[in-house]
């Protein structure tokens, strides 16, 4: 608290919303840079004026702003007292005869001095102290709440470096960690330091969620690090065991990446169980399922999620094409064949090879 916004404006403490307004428009016609060739004087001394209006107008600000002068005066008139009370001497007045006719002893500094002047220097430490905890709680929480202001209006920019600021008045801090994590790995995609900030925030909560080790494994996924996204997504269920997100995405590293097909038709069926609202995922899952039982030699399964999938899906080329795959390796060449042919028209060019070799069906690429 470098200034007095009182002061700044030049009112009274028991100002009025009016006055505090009226000072306001007076004081910013009087600095603003504009008037003043862009002088650095006279806009730090708008930014100043700005910054004392900001808190004032703000009946909810400036009851926190008089609580904290107050709080400082009474620190500052406490130590004052404190020091006055040391300067005192308690002694008795001398007698007549001690005035006039003996010398009167100079009071030794003794031990239980000492530990009063400990005691109060100890004591301005820890005032001292509290105060600035106090202010940097404050402050940080004020740039946190801006910041989520600013997320809500995706300024992302602006919202990264008020949490940054938050994080350095609050380090402790682990939702403020969350979040810019988020932005970085969502809107940057800056993994490493999104990594770094999720590893920060699951140190400092006590029962990290689910979804901080979801985030570092989604992470993880995109640096093509697939054990270690694996990995997580194994802690975000240890924590959570129906968080269906984490199945989905694990079954799909397992599937695309890992090629542990078993496991990965376990994860599918568990997202299926726990998920009922998202529909396209669910026809993702449905599909790669599929896709892992003709792998496993499967294709009578394999079809069965597939129609499943095809139902959500609609008409779609890759689609299409796998269920063809699948009902030739079931030996039902006619179905096979109808299906091929229904992923070349969608535009699936790969369906071109398979309905020559298969079908015996010569058809032109296209372009």
């Amino acid at each position: 608290m470098n200034q007095n916004y009182y002061t700044v404006l030049e009112v009274n403490p028991s100002a009025t919303a009016i006055e505090i307004k009226a000072a306001y428009k007076r004081l910013a016609r009087q600095y603003h840079p504009d008037k003043h060739q862009g002088n650095p004087l006279f806009e730090e001394k708008f930014k100043v004026v700005n910054e004392a209006y900001q808190v004032l107008s703000d009946q909810n600000k400036r009851a926190l702003y008089d609580w904290q002068l107050q709080y400082l005066l009474t620190q500052l008139q406490a130590m004052q007292l404190a020091q006055y009370q040391t300067q005192i001497r308690t002694r008795e007045p001398a007698t007549y005869a001690e005035r006039h006719y003996r010398n009167i002893p100079r009071r030794q500094f003794q031990r239980k001095d000492l530990k009063i002047v400990i005691g109060i220097f100890l004591g301005i430490i820890l005032a001292s102290l509290l105060v600035k905890l106090l202010m940097d709680h404050i402050t940080g929480m004020s740039n946190y709440r801006a910041a989520l202001q600013y997320i809500q209006t995706e300024q992302w920019s602006r919202a990264h470096s008020l949490l940054t600021k938050t994080i350095y008045f609050k380090p402790n801090f682990a939702d403020a960690y969350s979040r810019r994590a988020r932005i970085e790995m969502n809107v940057y995609q800056n993994y490493p330091a999104a990594i770094s900030d999720l590893d920060e925030a699951i140190t400092r909560t006590e029962r990290p969620n689910a979804e901080l080790f979801y985030d570092k494994g989604k992470c993880y996924e995109k640096l093509r690090r697939d054990t270690l996204a694996e990995t997580q997504m194994t802690r975000a269920l240890q924590v959570n065991q129906i968080y269906a997100p984490a199945y989905f995405e694990r079954g799909m590293i397992r599937a695309t990446f890992l090629n542990t097909y078993p496991q990965a038709i376990q994860d599918f069926n568990s997202y299926l169980k726990f998920s009922k609202t998202d529909v396209k995922k669910r026809t993702e899952a449905l599909l790669y399922r599929g896709y892992c039982y003709y792998l496993l030699g499967k294709p009578a399964q394999a079809v069965l999620d597939y129609q499943q999938a095809l139902t959500g899906e609609g008409q779609n080329g890759r689609l299409l094409y796998l269920i063809g795959k699948a009902y030739y390796d079931l030996d039902r060449k006619e179905e096979a064949c109808e299906f091929l042919s229904q992923a070349y028209k969608k535009g699936y060019a790969s369906a071109a090879y398979d309905l020559y070799q298969y079908c015996k069906i010569k058809v032109e690429l296209k372009d």
